[in-house]
């Protein structure tokens, strides 16, 4: 079995939260206007970084680092 990096997961991302601080709001599709979350990569300091772009609509409302942060798929 070959293991996914999250960018070549193809399955639809249901919420992310924080792995260090879960009583924070987490963002999930369905709740507070957010339609759809998509991982993509960024260029920082010599290699890509892991972001995560939260959408209402078909606009990007907020981009958080995926450092830390737990991934739900939709199932």
């Amino acid at each position: 079995m070959k293991i996914l990096t999250a960018y070549e997961d193809e399955r639809p991302i249901h919420g992310v939260e924080s792995i260090a601080h879960p009583e924070e709001h987490g963002w999930a599709v369905g709740v507070d206007g957010v339609t759809k979350i998509v991982i993509y990569a960024e260029f920082g300091q010599q290699a890509y970084v892991p972001w995560l772009a939260i959408y209402k609509g078909d606009a990007i409302a907020v981009r958080l680092d995926a450092a830390g942060m737990v991934i739900r798929y939709a199932q």
